[in-house]
């Protein structure tokens, strides 16, 4: 069972863009999560959560809490912590306003929430797992998260102009309109969102067409519809995001959004 909603407060809308939980008893076996370009902060109740830097030569170990960077990569996971988890899913230029302009040091990365709220992370895991509904969880949550909320103004500038962006504004534009240089509006979204205007962008247009994509769905008309140069752009698009063709993709158990079970689960 999933649970999912907005946040309340509309401070914190600046910030997170949904918080969750999920209760399966029966998860097991393996699924690839599509590149986001989002961060999340996830508590597992059950099975402590992998770390993961590609860059790093050996593994490290699971921890019960961890932020998840905002991903530019697909990668494989165990399913087992969704047994029961929960998290907060953060706005592209979000993540900021909590942990600092230090979000491109996160990026394709999963790190022990601990190096950033110190022994607070256990502490609100044990606090999570006590309640009993998913309400509450999300609540305490919630609260939890706007507690920790530094400035806000680079959350709502990134904001206006990742929305001014998606509408098709140039990013020139969109600098201009904000009495920013480009190196200046670069390196602040980089800061805080993780990655270049750009490679956003094409990761938001990937999971644009992702959200379209059902098992009937001309592939064609998709690629138009998302804003695809051509059938072709939209291939290698999402060949390189999702390590697969479109329609593999297309027919594919994706139970979540961005979630792809492997095909024996």
């Amino acid at each position: 069972m999933l649970t999912a909603r907005e946040p309340e407060e509309e401070a914190a809308r600046l910030v997170i863009d949904r918080l969750w939980c999920v209760s399966d008893p029966a998860a097991d076996g393996f699924e690839t999560l599509l590149p986001s370009g989002r961060a999340q902060i996830i508590f597992s109740f059950q099975v402590p959560l992998d770390e993961h830097d590609p860059t790093a030569p050996q593994p490290r170990s699971g921890s019960l809490h961890v932020l998840q960077g905002p991903s530019t990569q697909p990668r494989r996971i165990a399913r087992a912590s969704q047994v029961s988890s929960c998290g907060v899913s953060l706005r592209p230029g979000g993540a900021g306003a909590l942990f600092g302009p230090v979000i491109d040091r996160t990026t394709d990365k999963v790190i022990d929430l601990s190096r950033f709220w110190g022994d607070e992370a256990g502490q609100i895991q044990k606090r999570l797992k006590a309640l009993e509904s998913h309400d509450a969880r999300l609540d305490l949550l919630e609260a939890e998260v706007e507690s920790r909320l530094g400035d806000l103004a680079a959350a709502a500038l990134l904001a206006r102009s990742i929305e001014r962006m998606r509408k098709g504004v140039a990013i020139k534009n969109v600098c201009e309109g904000e009495g920013l240089s480009p190196y200046v509006f670069r390196k602040l979204f980089v800061a805080n969102v993780g990655m270049t205007p750009k490679r956003y962008l094409r990761i938001a247009r990937f999971r644009d067409a992702l959200g379209r994509l059902t098992p009937a769905s001309s592939l064609s008309d998709l690629a138009f519809d998302a804003d695809f140069a051509d059938q072709s752009h939209m291939t290698r698009e999402i060949e390189q995001f999702a390590a697969m063709t479109p329609g593999r993709l297309r027919a594919s158990n994706r139970p979540y959004a961005g979630h792809v079970r492997d095909p024996s689960a």
